[in-house]
């Protein structure tokens, strides 16, 4: 068998394998929607907020602050639309030129609503140059 080579761990990665003990119970039986009141759910919600209390901890956040979500565009697209709105009219962003579809996109469809997106160019090396961002 050829030598793999994975360069892509930013879009998926492989599970830790304590990340593959810590959710088997999950993935294999007790899969009950967190937002239900029977008892699966009740279980499933009970594990979604331990989850989230274990990774507040890690930052030093609140709980209450920890948001899952599906994907990194999902996350890109919470972060920005749940900033600037389209009625935002004093909305600003300042993002880079060679960023991933899940941050341009929304900034796009901003800007057809009025919200100023200013795009700095990188440099050969994807760096953004300290002066453009003052500038901007």
């Amino acid at each position: 068998m050829a030598l793999r080579i994975y360069f892509d761990h930013s879009a998926t990665t492989p599970l830790d394998p304590r990340v593959i003990v810590a959710m088997e119970p999950y993935l294999n039986g007790s899969f009950g929607n967190p937002s239900s009141l029977h008892r699966e759910g009740r279980k499933a919600r009970e594990a979604v907020e331990k989850a989230r209390a274990q990774v507040a901890a890690l930052f030093g956040a609140a709980p209450s602050e920890i948001v899952f979500t599906g994907s990194g565009t999902e996350a890109d697209n919470l972060a920005i639309l749940g900033t600037v709105t389209p009625n935002d009219r004093q909305g600003h962003i300042v993002t880079s030129s060679i960023e991933h579809a899940g941050v341009l996109e929304p900034c796009r469809f901003l800007e057809r609503f009025g919200t100023k997106v200013d795009y700095l160019p990188v440099d050969s090396h994807g760096l953004v140059d300290p002066e453009s961002l003052r500038g901007a």
